[in-house]
């Protein structure tokens, strides 16, 4: 692929993010499962030379989840365990990395607040108010919290999402979450269900029981149209929904061959969606027909090639279960994919579909 880069970190990893306040220099965060020395590694990429620095960062326990904070590029969360403890024992922990970054020589970070919320698994921020709020997620239950005192603002009991059935081909158990960019609610994911809360009173508000035939373990927001998100299964498909037409999919993106732990839309060419799992792929996908650059051409006079929907290309590089897939805040088209072997790839979306989009 044209103006791949690649870094490889010496432990096996499991989680990827954006760090979103980076507008200028693309930034990304990874953290590894290893059975000691774990670290947070910062990969800057500069999108203009194709030139990769990394900063890495010493991590007292395995790192299952990350989450950069969305207004201040030094602060981010882990949830984390021991690697002699299940991930069901995991906590979470907020960090600042020190100001001073050395390349290739590793710091020690600095914790600001623990959560006293066993078995952990992702926390998502909150869009508004100064991103003075998030929500934790653990096997059934929704935390919001106030990320300044770390107190309890609300839990959200999402065991109700669960099929009763017995023999349902599907693990109980929260999988995901994202927080709704135009509304005061989190979509979490879990079973074969797609539940949203209402953060305010903690009431839900919509539910897909069968969203798919197995366990859910992607979903994300379009950042650019209200009411629609994409989740990912171990079906192997994508399904984009409009929350207010809960009936069937608005559409379904196949490619994939195994088990989907990753869907990410484009920040502001929403069309653009990524999806990757554990057949080692990244699938990048154009799905033009329902993102808000449709609606907008339906009321405006069309200039250029209009992009149709369907696969644009398949990313090949890596060798192992890719766990996440992230589009960088910096540069409208690049983006970063993990492997479990502890590969992260900086790929671009291709000239050709750019100029596409761009109507150029």
């Amino acid at each position: 692929m044209e103006n791949s880069n690649v870094f490889g970190l010496r432990h096996q990893a499991r989680c990827l993010t954006s760090v979103k306040k980076s507008t200028e220099k693309s930034k990304f965060l990874a953290g590894t499962v290893g059975a000691k020395e774990n670290i947070v590694c910062l990969l800057e990429y500069d999108d203009d030379n194709a030139l990769l620095s990394s900063f890495m960062f010493q991590h007292p326990q395995e790192v299952w989840d990350i989450a950069s904070c969305p207004n201040d590029e030094d602060v981010f969360f882990t949830c984390h365990s021991s690697a002699c403890e299940s991930p069901l024992k995991s906590k979470a922990t907020l960090w600042r990395k020190p100001s001073v970054s050395i390349e290739n020589q590793q710091q020690e970070l600095i914790p600001l607040m623990t959560l006293d919320y066993e078995g952990a698994k992702k926390v998502v921020w909150s869009n508004e108010g100064g991103n003075q709020q998030a929500a934790c997620i653990d096997s059934t239950r929704i935390h919001l919290f106030s990320t300044e005192n770390a107190k309890t603002l609300r839990t959200i009991d999402a065991s109700s999402m669960f099929s009763a059935d017995s023999d349902a081909p599907s693990l109980k158990l929260l999988q995901n979450a994202v927080w709704n960019p135009h509304d005061p609610q989190v979509v979490a994911v879990g079973g074969s269900c797609v539940a949203g809360w209402d953060i305010r009173s903690g009431q839900n508000n919509f539910k897909i029981s069968n969203a798919h035939q197995s366990t859910v373990r992607a979903v994300d927001y379009n950042p650019n149209k209200r009411y629609h998100l994409a989740t990912g299964s171990d079906d192997a498909l994508v399904h984009l929904w409009d929350v207010r037409q809960l009936e069937k999919p608005l559409m379904t993106l196949e490619g994939n061959s195994h088990w989907i732990w990753s869907v990410a839309f484009n920040p502001l060419q929403d069309q653009l969606l990524l999806a990757s799992g554990s057949d080692g792929l990244v699938h990048l996908h154009n799905v033009y027909s329902i993102s808000s650059a449709a609606t907008m051409e339906e009321e405006e006079e069309e200039i250029g090639r209009k992009p149709s929907d369907g696969l644009i290309c398949t990313y090949d590089q890596h060798e192992d279960s890719i766990y996440s897939a992230v589009w960088s805040f910096a540069d409208t088209w690049t983006f970063a994919s993990i492997s479990y072997a502890g590969r992260v790839v900086i790929s671009q979306v291709p000239s050709e579909e750019k100029f596409k989009i761009l109507g150029v």
